[in-house]
């Protein structure tokens, strides 16, 4: 027995002999596994800060591409104002974005060498830019401006540079999604292969608790440095995601804006946009009428109720600063007065102004301040930027316009405007009104009234018979200077006896106006007048105005002041009488007619009875 516990002891020696000698093995193997876990991890860190590079750089090259297509725009709008207005501001202003859009070039061509399918792209997008440049260059040079506006070869140099550097962003686009989804999936790799070697050495921690807890600790260490690198890698990528899709809607939010008729169009646009930007907000797109200092709501979201309402301008503390207005805290002072009710607790208003005018303003309201961060106050200050651009172009298109459909004398329709309108008026009367009445007139005298009184005197009485003709129409009518002193008038939806009316009207005041200029009287000012009408739309045009011309020449030869009519309108006239004798004659029939009866139902009354 003794014998056999001095075996079992040497047994048990041994086995403790043997397990000390294997402790060092297993903690060279330990150290092993831990060099090459630490290894991978460095490794895996490495490869995720390159695909962060390489999304930088991707939307590096995006930013400067997204610099020459603004470079682009700012020289198109040099080109075109210059061809609108010659300054020579506009033409240093197309120097400078031509020097833009070179440089921000060559900086995506630096950025691209890796890739020879974007160097191709840039090479030939940088052929059709220089190609649109010398065009625009070349139009700078000529007179001919409305040939160049409507240049097929301009609008083809600028729609090939535009889909060229589209296509260019949508592939780098593209790549850099490419590039996010491989950095993810790179991610979750390691995140797995970490995860599973926590297991294993958690196992081996186990059985060499003494020997290996310190490099335990080392490795927690190591986890938690790579979780928060991922963390943070993570947090980058929703940070590009988020750039680029503001990117997009400012992108989508311009190409909205150029597509707008009218300034009512653009204020729905952009309040539209921002509430897409801000999606618990609420507000106002207000125009601006700075002659009156009102400002007109043209557009609201979310809860205001308020289109259509109209303010002073001195109620916005933004219009009377001129700059941007944040009301954040409810504590704060001054607050604005253009509300319904009281003033919301956290607002900002905007105003967008544009060659030194303001045009319009945004009103922005959110339930906390906390919405208002800093990159969404420059999203929305880019949307109100890019609103006052569109609003600044638009009035200039209209101003532009008025311009050249108006006399600058008398503000009244030109010649050309009459010559553009008078057929579409025709055919609208002749489809569904009664008839259409031209007015021709003409100031008797005038020509030695100028060499009396001079042309000054003249130009007065111009604008003051302009003015009795304006109060003497309808807002539908349309009065026009024809040329010289002669006018005219084109009067739809209308009878021959209320034409007659309205020029006898027009005889009468302008015979009782009494003129002066430069403290001198200018005497009886007559007009004579003739008058076409088109009762069921076959006369053209032509047909009309002689026929009122005829007429005018009539009444001049009848001894001027007064209203004479052409062959066709006497028809007419006279036929509209005889019809109204026999409606009056057949309604007194009828009354006779009634009154008998009248007089009959008592006796059939009693008779019955």
């Amino acid at each position: 027995m003794f014998l056999t516990s001095l075996r079992h002891l040497r047994h048990v020696f041994r086995s403790a002999i043997e397990a000390r000698k294997l402790l060092p093995f297993a903690f060279i193997l330990m150290l092993a596994f831990l060099v090459v876990l630490a290894w991978e991890g460095f490794s895996s860190t490495k490869e995720l800060l390159n695909s962060q590079t390489y999304v930088e750089h991707t939307h590096e090259v995006l930013h400067e591409m997204d610099g020459v297509e603004d470079g682009l725009q700012d020289a198109r709008e040099a080109w075109l104002h210059y061809v609108l207005t010659p300054e020579k501001l506009d033409l240093d202003n197309f120097e400078a974005a031509v020097e833009q859009i070179w440089s921000r070039l060559q900086g995506v061509e630096s950025k691209i060498q890796d890739d020879p399918q974007a160097v191709q792209s840039i090479k030939q997008l940088r052929g059709w830019i220089n190609d649109e440049l010398l065009q625009l260059r070349a139009n700078l040079r000529t007179q001919h401006t409305l040939l160049i506006f409507h240049s097929h070869d301009t609008d083809y140099r600028r729609d090939r540079v535009r889909d060229a550097i589209q296509k260019f962003k949508d592939d780098q686009e593209r790549l850099l999604r490419q590039r996010n989804q491989a950095a993810q999936e790179r991610a979750q790799q390691i995140t797995r292969s970490v995860l599973s070697r926590i297991g294993l050495f958690s196992l081996l921690m186990g059985v060499l608790f003494l020997l290996v807890l310190g490099e335990s600790k080392k490795l927690r260490v190591a986890e938690q440095s790579a979780l928060l690198a991922q963390t943070r890698l993570e947090g980058s990528l929703l940070q590009l995601q988020s750039e680029t899709e503001n990117s997009k809607l400012l992108n989508d939010l311009q190409a909205d804006l150029q597509i707008c008729a009218n300034s009512s169009e653009a204020a729905r646009v952009a309040a539209a946009y921002l509430q897409r930007l801000v999606p618990t907000s609420s507000g106002t797109v207000f125009e601006i009428d700075a002659q009156h200092r009102q400002m007109n709501a043209r557009a609201v979201w979310g809860n205001e109720d308020r289109a259509g309402k109209m303010y002073s301008t001195e109620d916005c503390c933004a219009v009377r600063g001129g700059r941007v207005h944040s009301h954040l805290e409810e504590s704060r002072g001054l607050a604005c007065r253009h509300f319904a009710k009281d003033a919301p607790p956290v607002y900002i208003c905007f105003p967008l102004s544009a060659l030194g005018e303001t045009l319009s303003l945004l009103h922005v309201n959110v339930p906390h301040p906390s919405a208002f961060s800093a990159s969404r106050l420059s999203l929305i200050q880019q949307v109100g930027e890019y609103t006052a651009l569109r609003l600044a172009n638009l009035k200039l298109r209209d101003k532009l316009q008025d311009q050249s459909v108006r006399d600058p004398l008398t503000g009244l329709y030109n010649r050309r405007f009459l010559e553009t309108t008078l057929e579409e008026v025709l055919r609208h009367s002749g489809e569904n009104g009664p008839g259409t009445g031209i007015i021709m007139a003409d100031l008797d005298g005038f020509k030695l009234f100028n060499d009396t009184f001079g042309h000054d005197a003249g130009d007065h009485v111009l604008r003051e018979v302009g003015k009795v003709f304006r109060r003497s129409v309808r807002s539908e009518d349309v009065v026009c200077r024809y040329g010289g002193e002669e006018f005219l008038m084109v009067v739809p939806d209308s009878s021959p006896e209320s034409v007659c009316e309205r020029a006898e009207l027009m005889r009468s005041a302008i015979g009782s106006l009494e003129l002066e200029h430069a403290g001198r009287p200018l005497g009886k000012i007559t007009a004579s007048f003739g008058i076409s009408f088109s009762e069921d739309g076959s006369l053209t045009s032509e047909v009309l105005l002689r026929h009122a011309d005829e007429a005018l020449y009539i009444a001049k030869r009848s001894g001027c002041d007064c209203v004479r009519l052409s062959e066709s309108f006497s028809t007419l006239l006279d036929a509209a009488r005889e019809a109204k004798e026999q409606g009056a004659l057949a309604r007194a029939a009828r009354a006779g007619a009634e009154d008998s009866i009248t007089t009959l139902r008592p006796k059939t009354a009693i008779k019955r009875a």
